[in-house]
């Protein structure tokens, strides 16, 4: 297969894309506008968005999303906040993508809570690690965010290569002294030189075949570095970081699919992080494909509610709270 063809992308000679097949890209949310969102059954609550500037000289921002009043945060400043990473093997969409903008809107009714969908650089325009540095931003934004309300619980979560972007910035928020109460790590996209079992059945997967795998990472990597780099194979990745360091990190959701072609890779980071002591609620059975959340309503739902129960689990965890308070705060 013509993995441009599949990816619906064409490199110019300057060294940039043209991405011809992105999902629809959403306008600018200027400041309050209200969005509709289906949560919790047939019920639609209201979602207010706008951008906020992130980096000026990178172009970045951040699309925060934060559920009106009808939610009913009785305690507004315990509202979570829940840095979001989106997914697209750092070479496709954007926060404003209708697929990654519909998710976060929906976890911030579904939970309910802010999220702050960040819209990192892309490569091969701006190769990794331009999105960790746009992530190391964005912890910045959260720290200058949450000091207007202090004790307002902190997660950090991302979908498929955005995961991995949300465990670096995990790593950034604890050496920057963020208390974070969760990580959410959905279907983490990792690969490798040397081909796992999942990875060599993936050569005609229906939505990440390895020919388009393999160039996602060829279109990302630094140049010159193979896919045994530290920003693709999570042994290189986790030899640079001590067991003390990962052991600060907060509970960890890992979600990942029988049918996803990273899955071995993730279960490497799995066993990384227990073993350094890390609480980890591991989910890597969910039936289907890779990013079977965008593609499937019956898959969207299952993932929303185990993010909300695990944010609503551990927002209030270790603070004093009685957890049937908390649920009713949120």
């Amino acid at each position: 297969m013509d993995p441009y063809k599949y990816l619906n992308i064409r490199l110019n000679p300057d060294g940039s894309l043209t991405r011809n097949g992105e999902a629809k890209l959403l306008p600018p949310c200027p400041s309050g506008e209200p969005i509709a969102v289906t949560a919790d059954g047939p019920a639609h609550r209201i979602v207010h968005s706008n951008d906020v500037p992130l980096n000026d000289a990178n172009g970045t921002s951040v699309r925060l999303f934060v559920p009106g009043n009808d939610v009913g945060a009785r305690d507004g400043s315990r509202l979570p906040l829940i840095l979001y990473f989106h997914g697209g093997g750092y070479v496709l969409f954007r926060a404003a993508s209708e697929p990654f903008h519909n998710t976060a809107a929906t976890i911030a009714a579904t939970v309910p809570a802010a999220v702050a969908s960040v819209d990192y650089r892309l490569a091969p325009e701006h190769r990794l690690p331009a999105a960790f540095d746009d992530a190391a931003d964005a912890v910045r934004w959260v720290r200058s965010y949450a000091a207007g309300s202090p004790g307002r619980p902190i997660f950090i979560m991302g979908s498929h290569s955005g995961a991995s972007i949300a465990f670096r910035a995990a790593l950034a928020a604890v050496d920057q002294g963020v208390e974070l109460r969760g990580l959410i790590l959905n279907q983490a996209h990792h690969s490798g030189v040397e081909r796992t079992a999942a990875e060599q059945a993936s050569v005609d997967d229906r939505v990440l075949p390895l020919p388009a795998n393999d160039l996602l990472w060829e279109l990302s990597l630094p140049l010159g570095a193979d896919r045994d780099h530290e920003y693709c194979n999570p042994d290189a990745m986790l030899a640079g970081v001590s067991a003390a360091r990962l052991r600060r990190l907060p509970p960890c959701l890992v979600l990942g699919r029988k049918k996803d072609p990273p899955r071995d890779r993730q279960r490497v980071l799995v066993a990384a992080l227990r073993e350094a002591g890390v609480h980890v609620e591991a989910k890597m059975d969910g039936a289907g494909f890779h990013a079977m959340e965008l593609f499937k309503d019956n898959c969207a739902a299952e993932f929303n509610a185990q993010v909300a129960d695990f944010v609503r689990r551990h927002a209030h965890a270790g603070d004093g709270v009685d957890e049937h308070v908390a649920r009713s705060r949120l």
